[in-house]
């Protein structure tokens, strides 16, 4: 796993699956041109979008997972 990607593993009622998201990249920090704080504060904000997205993926393959087994019933 690269610095730019979050994975997780994920298993539910027996079914196992591997959940990758990129993280989104700014430019180099440039002094010159840049706030230090901001872009640290929007690093953190991009890496926050990314689990937020991965928490997504992970539900929406819970809830097919849970619609199939109803609809085998």
């Amino acid at each position: 796993m690269s610095e730019h990607q979050l994975t997780k593993e994920v298993t539910y009622k027996g079914n196992t699956k591997t959940f990758t998201v990129e993280i989104e990249q700014l430019p180099p920090f440039n002094p010159e041109t840049m706030d230090k704080e901001k872009y640290d504060e929007t690093q953190v904000v991009l890496a926050a979008l990314a689990r937020k997205k991965l928490e997504n993926q992970k539900m929406e393959w819970v809830f097919n997972i849970e619609k199939t087994i109803q609809e085998q019933q």
